[in-house]
């Protein structure tokens, strides 16, 4: 699919504008639609169904009676069809109440085109679909966009924006159960102290939190002593053993900035089980973090050391060359 396509998937209305190559993309019929539009008798009712597969076409969708068509798009399909355009604003005001006619036309639009509702055995396709990619994009955001891509793509009709983030819902709870319990058989009890002690103060730090997620500013003996710490502190914590391999890196990344963009006083109040799943890793990214700083800054300072070795040390004497 095209990506100037995506911004139009799982629209409720039509746009106040559309470019002459967007009404022809979307609002031009090919003979088997052109054979079904024809089919009906009123010259409306023509209408109307054409204006119904442009917009299933357009935005995976069907057009509810309520939804207000522009004036240049009952021209552009009225021009397209053979019927003079009607001078109303709503598909409303064309069906006057007749329900039955305005869902027998959206179910002719969709079948013509291929589309079909969501099923019972295809929403649990989608549901497997999503936790797989929920491994590799966590992101709700990313991932709201995609089903909508996934479900044009499979011909399958746009549901309503609540019942997508449902779906998504549901499916990242049971993702996050799942690591959640792997966390729990590799780490035991300590999943659930490593939360509650991120919002410990530490030194001159106001948590612990704060303090594994500082960054340091500069190479200094003792900006690596403080490094050195870290990696202790956490390797008695037990993060860097029986990692389990279904957290890759992409959820350790993703988790622990959700957990380091809050107050540790506010992650308090999330539910258990995100918590553990945050927590942990928050703290298997500060590791990774704190060793690869660690080494960048011990290079680093072995290499300035050389250099200083190099400027101090006295230059040989070089003896005059003999004249024959």
């Amino acid at each position: 699919m095209d990506h100037w396509r995506l911004a139009y998937l799982g629209m409720r209305q039509i746009p106040q504008e559309l470019s002459e190559f967007e009404l022809a993309t979307f609002f031009t019929y090919s003979l088997k639609e052109r054979a079904l539009i024809d089919a009906r008798r009123s010259p409306l009712y023509r209408l109307a169904v054409a204006v119904h597969i442009g917009f299933i076409r357009m935005t995976g969708r069907t057009l509810d009676a309520c939804k207000q068509v522009p004036r240049f798009l009952w021209a552009h399909v009225g021009a397209q069809v053979g019927v003079t355009p009607p001078d109303m604003g709503t598909l409303n005001a064309l069906y006057d109440g007749r329900t039955d006619t305005l869902s027998n036309h959206q179910m002719l639009a969709y079948q013509v085109l291929g589309f079909s509702p969501m099923a019972e055995h295809q929403r649990r396709y989608v549901t497997r679909w999503l936790k797989e990619r929920l491994t590799g994009q966590p992101s709700r955001t990313e991932l709201f966009h995609e089903l909508k891509r996934w479900l044009y793509e499979h011909r399958i009709l746009i549901p309503h924006d609540r019942a997508l983030k449902r779906l998504i819902s549901q499916a990242v709870a049971t993702a996050e159960a799942a690591l959640a319990v792997a966390l729990v058989r590799a780490y035991g009890a300590s999943v659930d102290t490593w939360g509650i002690s991120l919002a410990h103060p530490h030194g001159d730090r106001t948590s612990l939190q704060q303090w594994l997620w500082a960054v340091p500013l500069r190479t200094s003996t003792h900006q690596i002593g403080e490094l050195f710490d870290k990696v202790e502190l956490l390797y008695k914590m037990g993060i860097h053993r029986n990692w389990p391999a279904a957290c890759n890196e992409a959820l350790i990344r993703y988790y622990a900035r959700r957990c380091a963009n809050r107050p540790p006083s506010v992650s308090k109040r999330v539910a258990q089980q995100p918590r553990r799943l945050e927590a942990a890793c928050f703290l298997r990214y500060a590791l990774c973090a704190a060793t690869d700083h660690l080494a960048t800054m011990l290079r680093n300072w072995i290499q300035k050391s050389v250099n200083d070795v190099r400027r101090s040390r006295p230059r040989s004497k070089r003896w005059p060359r003999m004249r024959c």
